[in-house]
């Protein structure tokens, strides 16, 4: 079975894409901070037929992150599709008008 890795899971765009590619066949792999959050999302996919596992880690933690994507492709038998959007934390974001805006406020 082909996979999907959703970094940033939530029960918002992450569950949609997750449903969207579950439904067609993808196992999918949840990665975010909260477990407790991650093991509903789950729960609710699993109930949907769809084949779903939670992964915790924080993308903002290179390691932590590394370990997850390769546990999720040893359970899976590889990552097929990587999605990468997790929300910032508003005390991560420096909002500034596009002229200003530098590499470094958008880093994170």
């Amino acid at each position: 079975m082909p996979s999907i890795a959703i970094v940033g899971a939530g029960p918002g765009m992450g569950l949609a894409i997750a449903r969207t590619f579950g439904s067609r066949g993808y196992d999918v792999a949840l990665i975010a901070r909260n477990r407790a959050k991650l093991d509903d999302l789950v729960g609710r996919l699993t109930a949907e037929g769809i084949t779903a596992a939670a992964f915790p880690a924080d993308a903002r933690d290179h390691g932590a992150l590394t370990q997850a994507l390769k546990d999720a492709a040893g359970q899976f038998g590889g990552i097929d599709v990587l999605e990468h959007s997790p929300a910032p934390s508003m005390a991560s974001v420096n909002l500034t008008s596009p002229s200003q805006t530098s590499p470094s406020d958008v880093q994170g």
